[in-house]
């Protein structure tokens, strides 16, 4: 059933495809929605998505306000689009051969896209992935899984789990970043002074688990942001690899039977 404002899944994915018809609104002009959307980018890129208005993309382009309705109709839509524009396809040209490696790179390069498009983070989510450039995401990471023994529904969930994750890191890697500017304080410095004021305030015995895994230093490293990542990241593949033992296992069994 169709939202009050139309805004239903059919009209979303009938707008990432561009297979929606112009609306009605404004003058026809030479303009096309990749036009309007690409210098919202712009904008965002440089100065945030806050800075994004209809008002300014129409007056860079040139053109009324009322005439940017008649390609994108409305704020939320132009949302929608920037999102899936700012994201684009993953370039897949390097990427090896393996699952592991395959994967890795998966998850680096979604990082460098949104840690260079911050703005991103700051555009509610409010329907699962449509877009031709989210499906070559979606794509490109189920591909690299589907020689391996996981079944489609282990494949699914660890691309979930993967996305999670991704945009989970990047959320606080931003977050922090741009606290940076109002505290002074670094990423990596954050960590030191984390680990330096903790056991200050874990004196009274509640927090006996946490005084002693902060004892060991374990705050006390160099890492940066891509770093701390690529261990995290490390990690869920070693989860990965064993739900891929663990598969293979049951194969062999149910092969001897």
């Amino acid at each position: 059933m169709a939202a009050e404002d139309g805004r239903d899944p059919q009209y979303l994915l009938d707008l990432l495809w561009r297979t929606r018809a112009a609306g009605t609104r404004g003058p026809r002009g030479s303009l096309s929605v990749d036009q309007v959307v690409g210098e919202a980018v712009r904008i965002a890129d440089a100065e945030g998505v806050g800075a994004v208005s209809m008002r300014r993309i129409a007056q860079a382009l040139g053109v009324t306000t009322m005439t940017l309705y008649r390609y994108v109709p409305s704020k939320d839509d132009l949302l929608d689009l920037m999102f899936h524009m700012g994201s684009g396809p993953p370039d897949t040209t390097d990427w090896p051969a393996d699952w592991r490696g395959a994967l890795r790179c998966w998850g680096r390069q979604m990082r460098e896209m949104v840690v260079g498009r911050p703005w991103m983070l700051d555009i509610p989510i409010g329907a699962p992935p449509f877009g031709p450039n989210n499906l070559a995401w979606m794509e490109a990471a189920l591909a690299a899984m589907d020689e391996t023994p996981l079944n489609e529904g282990d494949m699914m969930e660890v691309l979930m789990i993967l996305t999670s994750f991704v945009l989970g890191s990047t959320r606080q890697e931003v977050s922090m970043t741009r606290a940076s500017e109002r505290t002074g304080v670094s990423y990596e410095e954050w960590g030191r002074a984390y680990g330096r004021m903790l056991p200050k305030i874990m004196g009274d015995g509640r927090y006996p688990t946490l005084a002693k895994v902060t004892a060991t230093g374990v705050f006390e490293n160099e890492n940066s942001p891509a770093d701390d990542f690529d261990q995290s990241l490390e990690f869920l593949l070693n989860s990965v690899a064993a739900l891929i033992r663990r598969r293979e296992d049951e194969a062999g069994g149910e092969a001897a039977d």
